[in-house]
């Protein structure tokens, strides 16, 4: 699969054409204008990135920066490896994770490190570090990584500690698994750093550290090595909201799919569709937590279960599931200053109507232009305004920048349009 169509969540907004507009004559504004529509540019990271994210002693992030479906991509050189950042946000999160790669290894190659290790291989623990050192599955989702070692119900896990369990020796097992799932979950957050990360140079770093603190007595602290640099100065406190950040430090990810899935339910999702998010693969633990959280924010805002229901159906990707997280973070932003009444969708696109009526097109996107895509876009969000019998108010918002020429076709169309919300690394 093509990294186009693993992203398919974000073509289906502006790209080439929405599937209804395909089949109805296309409006004659945007026929007169097609002529003119603009080409996604390719931009430079030393023109849009503040220069201080530019290069850092472990990586660069390199020049040519594609625009696609609605992302920008940066490619990252760095000494563990290269790394690809789907947008803006992606980015960011991955030039935190590289700078905590480098702190873990300083701190492996302590003498400290070493002797806890050598502990760890004569600790009665050891017994349980094949199932506990799984870093992409097991760890990063408790219940289902004991459920594929050893074969057992979820129940199984809900009973460890209770003295119910008819095998002693396999709940001890289990109660080792949470245990080691917790330290390294902690040792994460006290870097900033997403403890569920899709990274898997970082998870292999974690685990190393876990291992030696949780089996080999080793203290580890963020203060006892040295942060650098600006990346490095962000790593003592996370960027997720306070009850995101707060849920995830006290809570194991069992705890935090059973409030998420609540939390769904509550808002009408479908049991289906719940499943889809907290285990289709698109959504970490973090991920749908922060979701879950964002969009209960919207207190009162009707048919927010809509918005679920899409992004559990066409996430299929990590990059899908951030657009629809900071999509609702974004929502949320607005909500504090236009009361937004309901959530409605335009093909599979969430809209959101204020009380007083506007229209509210909110969007995760790093680099919008006029394309044909835009243009359609456009005059469904002007039909589905004409609706009311009216002519409401149409307030655009997106996280980054929009190009020139986009915003002069919005503003001529009377839309009123605020982009760099959310300008994260941009300059």
């Amino acid at each position: 699969m093509t990294k186009q169509t693993s992203i398919l969540f974000l073509t289906m907004v502006l790209s080439v054409a929405l599937p209804c507009v395909a089949q109805t004559p296309e409006p004659f504004e945007v026929r007169r204008a097609e002529a003119a529509f603009e080409e996604l540019p390719e931009l430079k990271a030393s023109e849009i990135l503040k220069p201080e994210l530019l290069k850092g002693p472990h990586y660069v992030v390199r020049d040519p920066v594609a625009t696609a479906s609605g992302m920008n991509q940066f490619t990252i050189d760095s000494d563990f490896g290269l790394f690809e950042a789907d947008g803006n946000e992606m980015l960011l999160q991955r030039l935190k994770e590289i700078d905590a790669i480098a702190r873990l290894r300083d701190v492996s190659r302590t003498d400290a490190f070493k002797k806890s290790l050598v502990a760890a291989a004569k600790s009665p623990l050891n017994s349980a570090k094949n199932i506990a050192r799984d870093p992409a599955q097991a760890i990063s989702n408790v219940p289902k990584g004991i459920m594929k070692f050893l074969g057992r119900a979820k129940e199984t896990v809900q009973n460890v500690g209770k003295g119910s369990g008819e095998d002693e020796g396999e709940g001890s097992r289990l109660k080792d698994v949470m245990g080691y799932s917790d330290k390294k979950r902690k040792i994460a957050l006290q870097m900033g750093i997403d403890p569920y990360s899709t990274n898997t140079v970082l998870q292999k770093e974690l685990d190393d550290v876990a291992w030696a603190s949780w089996a080999g007595g080793f203290t580890f602290s963020v203060a006892t090595f040295p942060v650098s640099g600006p990346i490095g100065a962000a790593l003592t406190v996370t960027n997720l909201n306070s009850t995101v950040d707060q849920l995830l430090r006290e809570k194991s990810p069992s705890e935090l799919e059973q409030i998420n899935r609540a939390t769904f339910r509550a808002m009408g999702a479908s049991a289906s569709d719940i499943e889809r998010i907290l285990h289709g693969g698109a959504f970490t633990p973090t991920q749908s937590t922060t979701f879950a959280v964002n969009l209960k924010s919207l207190k009162g805002v009707a048919n927010r279960g809509a918005f679920v229901k899409i992004a559990a159906q066409k996430s299929t990707t990590e990059a899908d599931a951030l657009f629809c997280v900071h999509t609702a973070a974004l929502m949320n932003q607005i909500h504090e200053k236009i009361l937004i009444a309901r959530i409605t969708m335009l093909h599979d696109f969430p809209i959101c109507v204020a009380k007083d009526g506007t229209i509210v097109v909110a969007l995760q996107w790093d680099y919008a232009a006029w394309t044909s895509g835009a243009g359609s876009f456009t005059n469904d969000v002007q039909k589905l305004a004409a609706q009311s019998g009216k002519t409401p108010n149409v307030f655009v918002a997106l996280s980054g920048q929009v190009s020139p020429r986009l915003r002069q076709e919005l503003e001529m169309r009377g839309f009123t349009l605020h982009d760099r919300l959310v300008p994260g690394p941009l300059r």
